[in-house]
């Protein structure tokens, strides 16, 4: 990045998204699924057709859960989410889920920000936060590694988009030591 597209970045703000932000969430999480498709379940489809208040739902559902925005100015530039696990045998667990930047913002340090938000904010309410990561992302590896989490598993095949197959990395952060 230059030094003058430097100078005219924004500010980052971080904040949990609330419904009146849902227009641009879904127009984020859109964005996110066509240009990363394979860092995510969903696809562009899916997320087309669900509803207005399913995507509310995800959005600001039953606390803790809750979705990390950031902000350049009122633009909604990133996300990341964090969701507790409800069935009683594994409510010490909780996953992080949806991580994205708008490519034009990255290279600040959002990502690491967003997810950062998260773990604080699960360390509240679980013992450990899962994730999952396409295998072939080695840049958000490397920044979950960097983070404290640990690879532990991978599911083969676990994605096929456009009849490629692709093998997700699944991954865990002890958040109280045990």
């Amino acid at each position: 990045m230059s030094l003058e597209g430097a100078a005219n970045k924004r500010p980052i703000a971080l904040r949990p998204l609330v419904a009146s932000d849902l227009a641009a969430f879904r127009a984020l999480r859109l964005e996110a699924l066509q240009t990363a498709p394979t860092a995510f379940l969903a696809s562009v489809a899916e997320e087309r057709s669900l509803p207005d208040e399913a995507a509310l739902q995800r959005l600001v559902g039953a606390p803790p859960a809750v979705v990390f925005g950031a902000f350049s100015g009122e633009a909604l530039v990133g996300v990341a989410g964090f969701d507790p696990n409800r069935r009683d045998k594994q409510s010490h667990r909780g996953a992080l889920w949806g991580v994205y930047v708008d490519p034009q913002q990255r290279g600040q340090g959002i990502a690491r920000r967003l997810v950062a938000a998260v773990i604080e904010h699960a360390r509240a309410h679980v013992a450990v936060l899962d994730a999952v990561v396409v295998a072939s992302n080695a840049e958000a590896r490397a920044l979950y590694v960097s983070l404290g989490f640990a690879e532990y598993g991978v599911v083969t095949r676990s994605l096929r988009i456009d009849g490629v197959y692709h093998d997700d990395i699944l991954i865990a952060l002890d958040l109280d030591g045990g």
